[in-house]
This record gives structure tokens, sequence and C-alpha cells, in this order.
């Protein structure tokens, strides 16, 4: 766990530490969004997570990570089996507030990092749209692109 000082970062706090998972990725950013407090996540993912971050060159603005069975439940499109965010291997991008050219060259980039997972929000209004990336391995199901 990379550990940061509170002036550094946003994350959660503990005497002062803010608890980072990476040196800009933390505990409390990927935590379940029902209040749960579940916020592990896959190690391998989040390696690649924050290689993707360090190759585009700003901040990620999250709208999901880690989701609890219960939570994914409710808000999952599959809501009958356990998505890939309740196994901490995906995250949701906000990209309302990118231009086109970079959200473009941001899905290449995860693409040539080896996420194998993508699905694409890029119509409606702007602050509705995203980007999902996730690591799914063939135990889960195979590489898949999708538009929501």
């Amino acid at each position: 766990m990379w550990v940061g000082t509170r002036r550094q970062f946003h994350g959660l706090v503990i005497g002062g530490i803010a608890m980072m998972i990476t040196k800009n990725f933390s505990v409390k950013e990927m935590e379940c969004h029902c209040g749960c407090g579940e916020s592990e996540m896959d190690p391998e993912f989040m390696r690649m997570l924050q290689e993707l971050r360090d190759e585009a060159g700003f901040a990620f603005r999250l709208s999901s990570s880690r989701r609890c069975v219960t939570h994914n439940a409710k808000v999952s499109s599959h809501s009958k089996k356990a998505g890939i965010h309740t196994f901490g291997k995906a995250v949701d991008i906000l990209t309302g507030h990118i231009d086109t050219s970079r959200v473009l060259k941001l899905i290449k980039q995860a693409q040539d990092i080896g996420f194998t997972g993508l699905g694409l929000n890029l119509r409606g209004k702007r602050e509705g749209r995203f980007i999902h990336i996730d690591n799914r391995g063939t135990d889960f199901s195979v590489p898949a692109v999708w538009t929501y």
C-alpha cells in the first residue's frame, strides 16, 4: 500500500496519513458507493490503472470502482451475477470533462496496457459520459468491448 501525507492526498486519513493503494488512487476513492466500506482492489488491476494514469498525464474522476455484491445487484445491468466490479477489477472513468481526442487516446492507451474489458458511454449529456475499463480474465469472460 502506498502512503503519503494528508497534504498530498485526498484519501482515507488515519492519524494524518492518507491511505493510498497507488500514488494517485486512495482507498476511499475505491470504496463501494453504498457505504458498506468494501474497497479491496485487485493488485494487478491497480498497477495497470496507475500505469494508465501515468501515461494519460491527467487525474481520473471515477464514478464507480469496487462494488459489494448487494450494491452491484442494484446498479448493474448484470444484476443476476457478480459483475467484474465486485472482484475489484474494474472502474468507470468519467469523460465528460475531457475532449474527444483525449478520450480516444485514453481508450487506446488502456488497450495497449492490457485492459480486456472496455465499455463506452459517450453519448447524451457530457457530464454522464464515462468509459468502463477492466482486466477480466478468461475465467470471467472473453475480452469484450461494448457500448451502453
